[in-house]
């Protein structure tokens, strides 16, 4: 089961600009962004950092074993050092987005969360400048890929608690490593679409859990993973947003040896091994929105195997297809891509 959240609230603080509120910009920043006339002189005391959270209380109980991935669409990364650390951490109170504009235009600067408070309309301010966190539990990120790649962060250190002991959430900050904020050589900027932004790469939680089931019965496994057909058996072209089928497979080989059991080839039913997954593709994007893991395991009942197809969340008016991963227990692992094709409505 996986369950995709987007961000109910994120904004950027930024400590060289500390009474600008930024809670309407596309972008959130981590990293460094100094003034214009310091450009190229001089780094100290320009840190930003992106403040950002989720409904994870109202959106029903998750098991305690549910893993947690924080996933940040990369928009631009520019002048980072080798193997720059990024931390994340929860927010220890409560701070409002706002209603303001910093990479576009500066408009409506004053109200929601800046580096000097938690809510600059109601005048309250942070304990500690940039933001009140809790120093652990925390998660590092080391940066060694370049050109840099979309950020999938395991958050589950930080979550699992507050899901489990049903605590107070006040969103997490991403920050660079207080070493890299402090050191006035660093220039290193990392730019991530926001929930504000029009494409398709809002900030999103991850919360994902195995809730597969594997009840064979009388069938048999399928005696060849690969030269075989699997076939979607009760598939739509459209399904609506937020609705969840269970999609079964019948699953064929494609070249059967001749017997003389007297049984009809297309009555023979199999079911495709444990390490069976399904994956998610936007057509129109290239990109895989819900990947085929242990978290998307597919099931077996009686009749066959089968697996739920939740578009809670994919977009709408948007094309996906399906594809199968079987892994036999070998290091051969067979992809069939395009079992089949859908829009969400």
């Amino acid at each position: 089961m996986r369950i995709i959240l987007t961000a109910s609230a994120d904004t950027t603080v930024y400590q060289r600009y500390p009474v600008n509120n930024a809670g309407l910009d596309e972008i959130i920043e981590v990293g460094k962004v100094a003034k214009s006339e310091d450009l190229g002189i001089a780094y100290s005391a320009s840190a930003a950092r992106t403040l950002i959270n989720f409904n994870i209380t109202n959106s029903g109980s998750f098991p305690n074993t549910a893993s947690y991935h924080l996933n940040l669409k990369v928009a631009n990364a520019s002048k980072l050092p080798y193997s720059q650390e990024l931390k994340v951490h929860k927010i220890s109170g409560s701070w409002v987005e706002g209603s303001g504009y910093f990479i576009q235009q500066n408009v409506n600067p004053r109200d929601g969360a800046t580096w000097s408070g938690s809510n600059a309309a109601a005048a309250l301010s942070w304990s500690a400048l940039g933001c009140d966190f809790y120093a652990t539990p925390s998660k590092s990120v080391i940066i060694n890929e370049y050109p840099m790649q979309d950020l999938r962060i395991d958050v589950s250190s930080i979550l699992r608690p507050v899901v489990s002991q049903s605590l107070d959430f006040n969103g997490l900050l991403i920050r660079f490593a207080t070493a890299s904020e402090t050191d006035h050589t660093n220039e290193g900027n990392i730019k991530f679409f926001s929930k504000q932004t029009h494409t398709i790469y809002q900030p999103t939680l991850e919360v994902a859990w195995d809730d597969s089931t594997f009840t064979t019965g009388s069938l048999k496994q399928i005696p060849n993973t690969f030269d075989i057909e699997v076939v979607p058996k009760n598939v739509k072209e459209t399904y609506v947003r937020g609705s969840k089928e269970k999609v079964r497979l019948v699953v064929r080989d494609k070249y059967p040896q001749k017997n003389f059991d007297a049984t009809l080839r297309y009555k023979n039913v199999y079911y495709l091994p444990t390490s069976s997954f399904f994956s998610v593709v936007d057509r129109q994007a290239g990109t895989t929105v819900l990947p085929g893991d242990e978290f998307a395991k597919l099931s077996c009942d009686a009749t066959g195997s089968f697996f739920v197809l939740d578009t809670s969340n994919l977009y709408k008016n948007r094309n996906y297809s399906v594809d199968i991963e079987i892994n036999n227990g070998s290091s051969d692992i067979n992809v069939i891509p395009e079992v089949f094709t859908f829009l969400v409505k």
